[in-house]
């Protein structure tokens, strides 16, 4: 079912053996390879879901056709997320620690968002952004799921936000939209939009995207462009044109894993800038995984050792007095005396409350979608907490939780958005509690409700709420 061209063009690339083999990959149902990453903000001890490593992901497993994790209460409550295996590669080379200011020009859904918020360890700044509003709300909900503080998610075009972050990132990922030839095993709308013409139009928009992403990037600092597609015009070409137009940058070779490839420069017509050779390319008939291709640039110079006093758009402004004291008196009702929100500062969107890291770039005059943590909603003099506070904290956090087993009926139907009734025998001791109770899953925070004469009323959001 493969598109003819594509099929000629793959054989005049590759040699004959590397070609069947190549095919027989897309052909044979029982090579798809499935894989999750496990969220270690949330999972400090192995999950008993599945124990096989993805070489170049330390969170990494894969897991077989008969798992069916994305319907567990545990994908809600964000202790993983489902990836395809080979596209947990570009953040591997990526190189997130914990400090860094880090752009993901093209994020949506969030795999690799989530990937580089995981190597934070919410410590630096994430601005995660998605030119497709839509795509973008579903990265933002991802984003909230993995219980992820410190990102700003932003509905932009990479040419205006070249403009007012020149020269801000330590580290970029470029993962650009393509040809997604790479999908075409999992995806059947891939192939039946391929075209010469989509990957020649594709091609073009990624050397705009590139281009951008240059500019945002400090000297002496790192970043990747990736693709899920095998086509030389949008990777070993695109890397040697831009090479070419940046001569300020330049091809990091990389530790190659997992049966991995350098990239081709016989794939570049013409004069090839030889850096090219040190791209990598993952095939699917040689990796656990659908196939990409990545490469990393630095950019030359050093990195400065204070660059603390820029921020982009000014700091942002705290939310007024009565909306952090409406919030202050459900903390002081809800937490427990130890708990201690992340530095920052707590501003308002509307009649939205956040916790944006206090170096987080201004937000006026961008698209915003979530400008960090949200915390809830100001409803006159009163707080109504968010699920994202939810998700991003811990049972030990708040004076009331209740415990619901992940294997009974009880998550079935708080996930479906129903009241439940505390035994006693159930839950010993929440019978006479009242207000708000964070609503755990064997011990992971998974939502809000209020309880009250033993009465657990359902605050899990319509929109996420799901029929079992």
């Amino acid at each position: 079912m493969l598109p003819e061209l594509f099929k000629e063009k793959m054989k005049s690339l590759l040699s004959e053996k590397e070609y069947e083999d190549f095919l027989s990959s897309f052909e044979e149902d029982d090579t798809r390879h499935h894989a999750l990453r496990i969220n270690p903000l949330k999972v400090k001890e192995p999950l008993d879901i599945c124990k096989e490593p993805v070489p170049w992901e330390e969170n990494g497993l894969y897991y077989s056709d008969e798992i069916a994790p994305g319907k567990h209460p545990y994908h809600e409550a964000g202790l993983y997320y489902i990836q395809e295996p080979s596209a947990m590669a570009p953040v591997h080379f990526l190189d997130s620690k914990p400090g860094d200011r880090i752009l993901d020009l093209c994020a949506a859904p969030g795999g690799k968002s989530t990937q580089i918020a995981c190597k934070m360890d919410a410590k630096g700044i994430l601005v995660t952004n998605e030119i497709n509003r839509e795509r973008a709300k579903i990265l933002s909900l991802n984003i909230e799921r993995m219980g992820i503080r410190n990102a700003l998610v932003l509905n932009e075009d990479s040419g205006h936000l070249s403009e007012i972050f020149k020269g801000y990132f330590d580290k970029i990922l470029v993962d650009a939209p393509c040809s997604g030839e790479g999908m075409f095993r999992k995806n059947e709308e891939a192939f039946s939009e391929w075209s010469p013409e989509n990957v020649r139009m594709c091609a073009e928009r990624q050397k705009e995207i590139l281009d951008n992403a240059a500019k945002m990037l400090v000297p002496g600092g790192r970043m990747v462009y990736s693709t899920c597609t095998f086509s030389p015009e949008e990777n070993e070409m695109n890397v040697s044109e831009f090479l070419e137009r940046n001569p300020d940058f330049h091809v990091e070779h990389v530790e190659l894993v997992g049966g991995m490839e350098n990239g081709r420069c016989e794939f570049v017509p013409g004069a090839c800038n030889p850096e090219v050779s040190g791209s990598v390319r993952l095939w699917p008939h040689k990796v656990r995984g659908e196939g990409h291709f990545l490469c990393v640039f630095k950019r030359d110079g050093e990195m400065g050792q204070d660059r603390s006093g820029y921020i982009p758009g000014g700091r942002n402004i705290k939310a007024k007095a009565e909306m952090i004291k409406a919030f202050n008196s459900f903390a002081e009702e809800c937490f427990d005396k130890s708990f201690k929100l992340p530095e920052g500062i707590i501003i308002s969107f509307g009649d939205q409350l956040y916790l944006t890291p206090d170096k987080m770039p201004g937000i006026n005059g961008l698209k915003v979608i979530r400008p960090g943590l949200h915390l809830g909603t100001v409803k006159k003099d009163r707080f109504e907490p968010s699920h994202a506070l939810a998700l991003a904290i811990k049972a030990e956090d708040v004076k009331l939780s209740v415990d619901i087993p992940s294997d009974s009926n009880d998550i079935k139907q708080y996930l479906n958005g129903q009241t439940l009734r505390l035994s006693e025998s159930s839950f010993p001791g929440k019978g006479k509690a009242k207000g708000w109770c964070l609503v755990t899953c064997d011990g992971y925070s998974i939502g809000w409700a209020k309880l009250a004469s033993g009465m657990l009323k359902n605050h899990y959001p319509k929109g996420l709420r799901i029929n079992y």
